[in-house]
């Protein structure tokens, strides 16, 4: 069966919005954009849309990820590639998608906006949020249409093994489009399995400039996928979703000297987050502090309201999770500047 078939019919019918080519003629009279730049908009051209797709920023992104530009669809970060695959796969009161808490939350948010129903499939505590495979693929049914797995994962910062991914990609091909979630992995020693889109038509895989290139305020991400399912993302994709500013932000971060500058602020992210490991586990108020391969830490405290009525008063926020049954007396700290990180780690002791 075509992975097109797992689709709702409303997309795989949908005739998508045409956009006016941005190329050819020099004089553009297609688009009823305003021929006068006025203005801010004078030197940046924001008087005209963007191109879409925007095809430089779309090779520079495919050449970054090793895949074929039409392997990759740009969209404004990776949460809208949540969205998308959701809306285009999913029909409300109908199809399901699994999740494995601790997860992200906008997989469930967008979830339930399109009426879609999320099962659970924990992560296993015991082992340090370790995937539970067996129990995945046998939560799964004929109406499980997403799978979406975070690598490393948010919040708990563990990565997934590729043969259990590669497992979960054989057990449900065609029948279920498995979402990897790579966000983070800059910060991980583990491969990017976004080269294996041509092998599984299956697997769908999201990357963002937000984390370790430091672009969150622009939002920008891709989706990496084989040419179908990119096909039918791209008909559900809005008009023009980036915008110009944005898109020379992203091209400027893809640069040659840019990137090797970000991978130099990677490596100081990573050393960091070890320092901070080893700083707070000498502290009395930590119960256990689970390993990462992402750029934050999960840490157990005897009490979060000891802790946050210390941080608050030195003006530290961190991610707590005071009313998740499955993370209890946690919080997760992003990892930061090391005279921050200094300054969270003498609050952390005061309470010993």
């Amino acid at each position: 069966m075509s992975i097109a078939a797992l689709a709702r019919p409303e997309i795989r019918n949908l005739r998508a919005y045409k956009i006016p080519n941005a190329c050819g003629p020099a004089i553009k009279l297609n688009a009823n954009e305003s021929p006068l730049a006025t203005g801010t908009t004078n030197s940046e051209g924001l008087n005209r849309y963007p191109a879409r797709p925007p095809a430089a920023l779309t090779q520079m992104m495919a050449n970054h990820y090793d895949v074929a530009t039409e392997n990759l669809l740009v969209t404004r970060g990776s949460s809208e590639g949540i969205d998308l695959l959701i809306r285009s796969f999913c029909s409300a009161g109908q199809d399901n998608v699994l999740i494995c808490p601790p997860a992200f939350e906008m997989y469930r948010v967008f979830a339930s906006i399109q009426g879609v129903q999320c099962v659970d499939v924990p992560l296993r505590a015991a082992q340090e949020y370790a995937l539970d495979t067996d129990s995945l693929l046998n939560a799964c049914d004929i109406r499980s249409k997403l799978i979406f797995i975070c690598s490393p994962n948010n919040p708990s910062g563990g990565s997934v093994p590729r043969n259990d991914v590669l497992r979960i990609l054989e057990a449900r091909k065609s029948k279920s489009l498995v979402i990897l979630d790579e966000a983070y992995i800059e910060f991980s020693d583990m491969e990017s399995l976004a080269s294996l889109v041509s092998e599984y038509d299956n697997l769908v895989v999201l990357r963002t400039l937000s984390k370790a290139r430091a672009l969150a305020g622009a939002r920008c991400g891709a989706v990496i996928a084989s040419n179908a399912v990119i096909d039918l993302v791209d008909r559900v994709l809005a008009p023009y979703a980036l915008s110009t500013p944005v898109i020379k932000k992203a091209e400027q971060a893809l640069s040659k000297n840019q990137l090797a500058r970000s991978d130099l602020a990677i490596r100081e992210i990573i050393d960091e987050r070890k320092r901070l490991y080893r700083e707070l586990a000498t502290c009395d108020s930590v119960v256990q502090i689970y390993p990462s391969q992402a750029n934050f830490l999960l840490v157990r405290f005897q009490s979060l309201v000891e802790l946050q009525r210390c941080l608050d008063e030195v003006g530290i926020a961190i991610r707590l999770f005071g009313d998740d049954p499955l993370l209890v007396n946690c919080a997760r700290i992003t990892v930061s500047l090391k005279h921050e990180n200094d300054k969270l780690i003498k609050a952390i002791r005061s309470l010993d």
